[in-house]
């Protein structure tokens, strides 16, 4: 099984979620649609990366950040999207919009200088 590999890129991407989070939180997530499991939403995901087509993806909980995110196969973490639990049934698939993806880019980049 993939786990979050214990990197300084990995690290500079969960502190910045945290920063989104807790700052300006839900108007940098966009909800795109919806799946009736966690699996069927990280398999999506899984097709917008770079994964290998072997890879079965698992998911990751950050404390503090609101949702589930995929681990890529590499150990990554795949932070444009996330998944949200609506009810026993109903998983939603959100992504970071462009100004959501430029705040995180610029907290990364200053957490790796």
């Amino acid at each position: 099984m993939t786990t979050l590999a214990q990197t300084p890129e990995n690290n500079a991407k969960v502190k910045a979620l945290l920063i989104i989070e807790k700052t300006v939180g839900k108007i940098y997530w966009n909800g795109s649609f919806t799946q009736d499991s966690l699996q069927k939403c990280l398999t999506c995901l899984n097709l917008n990366t770079f994964n290998s087509g072997w890879y079965n993806p698992v998911a990751v909980r950050i404390n503090g950040v609101k949702g589930y995110f995929m681990v890529n196969q590499d150990g990554s973490l795949f932070c444009e999207s996330r998944i949200i639990k609506q009810d026993e049934n109903s998983y939603l698939i959100e992504d970071l919009s462009m100004s959501g993806w430029n705040k995180f880019e610029s907290l990364c980049e200053d957490f790796l200088s």
